[in-house]
């Protein structure tokens, strides 16, 4: 039996017309998501030209008091967070439900920090940039409390700072039109 967990892909035939990062949500890149998708291990999912593994990307943001907000940044310059899709995220519901309640679980496991806000913001499908030549992200928005700390090795930055900062190319390439 192989131990090789499985992951969500999608056909590729609804991603052609989207390159980089796009706020604008469309229907049917989400039916294809839903209807169309299925699980395979990601090596299964690389080997075929007309598939594409689906990731969840979260942006963590608190308000600073200020009435601007600040994000949560790694000390690598990992802004956005991303993460596989496996079955089990069946567990959260089903369709955009789960996905929403998947991503929220996330952000919320790796803040130690419940109870805040998620929102799907955009997709980012970037062939060009090797991180993102296999995956197709669905990015979400995670909103904490001002008073959640940052976790170990992260710090809460604001938007201005977010700017001179050497940020990993997924995360360059989501921050100007996300954040």
């Amino acid at each position: 039996m192989d131990d090789t967990p499985l992951v969500l892909a999608m056909p590729r035939r609804e991603l052609f017309r989207i390159h980089g990062f796009t706020q604008r949500v469309e229907p049917g890149i989400l039916t294809s998501i839903l209807e169309d998708g299925w699980y395979a291990s990601p090596e299964a999912i690389a080997a075929d030209s007309d598939s594409k593994e689906v990731r969840i990307g979260v942006l963590m943001r608190r308000p600073d008091g200020a009435g601007a907000s600040q994000y949560l940044v790694s000390e690598d310059g990992i802004l956005l967070h991303v993460s596989p899709i496996p079955p089990e995220s069946a567990k959260f519901g089903e369709g955009l439900v789960a996905l929403r309640r998947f991503a929220q679980a996330l952000g919320e496991a790796l803040l130690r920090h419940g109870d805040c806000r998620i929102e799907l913001v955009g997709y980012c499908n970037e062939d060009a940039l090797a991180e993102c030549r296999r995956c197709f992200l669905l990015i979400y928005r995670l909103t904490a409390a001002a008073d959640v700390p940052a976790p170990e090795g992260m710090s809460w930055v604001s938007k201005s700072a977010l700017i001179g900062l050497a940020l990993d190319p997924v995360s360059a390439l989501v921050t100007e039109a996300a954040v």
